[in-house]
């Protein structure tokens, strides 16, 4: 009698052991890849992203302690987060995205986004986009850059002085968004009254999304909720007017802009709607909080400051800025590139493959989720030298292909408004050292707060003296 009973017993903890290892998602170590079981069943690891307090420190401190490729749960689903440029250049290939990965920002963005969408149709349409940001169509948006900066500067001779204290992340941005929408939306946003309603809502909105991100989504039908949709509902009502507008607009094929585009491409207003959201969420805060961190070193490191003010006197005597001028700015373009690395403007991006894979020798099984942790490799010291110490120079050696990403990693599915950005953000540094010494307030603590895009936590103070 005894005999049976041990076997029964035996079967029922085998049994039970199966049903745990299929239930429960960290007993089945799907790769051969380092990394973490989940802390919950249903929430994966999000508790310890939660703690560790961004996404960007979470994977920091994996990546010291599993190496270059790790892994981990969102929720249910499998995460692999590489930091190495051999790991980068073995998916540069991959063009998909995972889904996955944007889906809490899908009130904002729209369920008919581009970044819900994949495979051919996804690459003929971003190609389709791509048209709207060639060097041609940028270079002939000069003027309009140039005047919205020059805008700025005037605005900065009027708080010239130590007792006037500017707020750099609310400059910047407006300047941002001012040229980004007329790049973008045409004529519409011409006026100043028209941009700060829509950025009021934008902001807003936006801001709500990305605390999601800690904070987990939104209660339904609380007041934040109310707040976001009342927002969002706003937003679509400009962007419907400025559809109508362009509709009614008789456009050159070789003057189409991304609105342009659009039209051509969706006959469903949401369609537009979404990949217009998607597009200033792209574009303006990524250039935003590069101005900012640019300004904010340029004050904090007045020997480079005066370097780059230095090359802007030599190649720069007034008037319309050109690219070929901007090409001359070696010691300018170094400082922006290292602005970016040390704040780690753009910490991680992701990509996934409809297909098995092996990544750094291990098996990627497909459909999983791969971050390419760029944040991580800005700090590592096997990469850049020194990476705690702020250095533009270090730009001038050679770095192993795909180390320095900074908008995204490159692959086939890089920002495609990159070169505007640099270009912006380059005129304005050029207009603003030719006119100004900038110092910051004394007493400030600016510490980095890590989202999709790194900024400062609280706003950064600071003042200019006009140049003689």
């Amino acid at each position: 009698m005894l005999l049976p009973f041990v076997i029964f017993a035996v079967l029922m903890v085998l049994t039970l052991l199966v049903v745990l290892y299929m239930l429960y998602p960290g007993s089945q170590r799907v790769t051969t890849i380092p990394g973490l079981d989940p802390s919950t069943e249903a929430d994966g690891n999000i508790p310890d992203i939660s703690k560790a307090g961004s996404m960007t420190e979470f994977l920091i401190d994996l990546h010291k302690k599993h190496g270059h490729i790790t892994s981990f749960w969102i929720g249910r689903e499998f995460v692999v987060s590489i930091a190495s440029p051999e790991l980068f250049k073995q998916i540069s290939h991959v063009f998909d995205r995972p889904v996955s990965m944007f889906t809490q920002f899908e009130p904002l963005i729209g369920k008919q986004s581009i970044q819900f969408k994949n495979g051919p149709d996804a690459q003929a349409l971003r190609k389709l986009h791509d048209r709207s940001y060639t060097q041609q169509s940028l270079v002939a948006q000069f003027p309009m850059f140039q005047k919205v900066c020059d805008e700025l500067v005037t605005k900065w001779n009027s708080m010239s002085g130590s007792d006037q204290h500017i707020p750099l992340s609310m400059h910047m941005s407006a300047l941002v968004l001012k040229t980004l929408t007329r790049f973008a939306f045409g004529e519409y946003f011409n006026s100043d009254e028209a941009i700060v309603k829509f950025k009021e809502d934008y902001d807003m909105c936006f801001w709500i999304m990305e605390n999601t991100l800690v904070d987990g989504p939104m209660k339904q039908g609380g007041e934040t909720e109310k707040k976001f949709k009342a927002g969002l509902k706003r937003l679509k009502k400009i962007v419907g007017e400025i559809v109508k507008q362009r509709e009614k607009a008789e456009v050159a094929p070789e003057d189409k802009i991304f609105i342009d585009v659009l039209l051509d491409t969706y006959s469903n207003e949401d369609a537009i709607f979404d990949d217009c959201i998607t597009y200033l969420i792209g574009g303006s805060h990524t250039t935003a909080y590069l101005l900012v961190w640019s300004v904010y070193f340029l004050a904090k490191h007045k020997d480079m400051q005066e370097k780059c003010y230095q090359e802007v006197q030599k190649h720069y005597s007034g008037g319309p800025i050109t690219a070929e001028t901007m090409k001359k700015m070696k010691y300018l373009t170094n400082f922006m590139d290292e602005t970016m690395r040390f704040a780690k403007l753009a910490p991680f991006a992701s990509r996934v493959s409809s297909h098995d894979s092996i990544l750094g020798g291990h098996k990627i099984p497909k459909n999983t989720p791969v971050i390419t942790a760029m944040g991580t490799i800005f700090d590592d010291e096997d990469v850049f030298k020194n990476p705690q110490e702020f250095n533009p120079d270090r730009f001038n050696e050679k770095l192993p292909a795909y180390a320095f990403e900074p908008f995204g990693f490159a692959g086939k599915r890089k920002c495609p408004g990159y070169r505007m950005s640099e270009l912006e953000g380059q005129m304005l540094l050029i207009l603003i050292l030719k006119n100004f010494k900038v110092s910051l307030v004394p007493g400030q603590v600016v510490e980095r707060k890590y989202g999709l895009v790194t900024r400062p936590a609280e706003e950064v103070w600071a003042t200019v003296q006009k140049r003689d």
